[in-house]
């Protein structure tokens, strides 16, 4: 995940109000898989575009 995707996703989860553990949960993935992703040391793309279109990002 890029570093701009991840920014991304922390301000979408902001604005929310959500942490990423919730996302997790949504997502029905690990919250340290989540983090790994998140991070750039996962980079399974389905995750990803799970993750883009569940916050409803680009």
């Amino acid at each position: 995940m890029s570093t701009e995707l991840k920014y991304r996703v922390r301000a979408a989860l902001a604005i929310q109000g959500k942490n990423q553990a919730w996302l997790a949960k949504e997502l029905k993935i690990h919250p340290g898989q989540l983090s790994r992703i998140i991070n750039g040391r996962d980079d399974t793309e389905k995750h990803i575009q799970r993750i883009k279109e569940f916050l409803n990002i680009e």
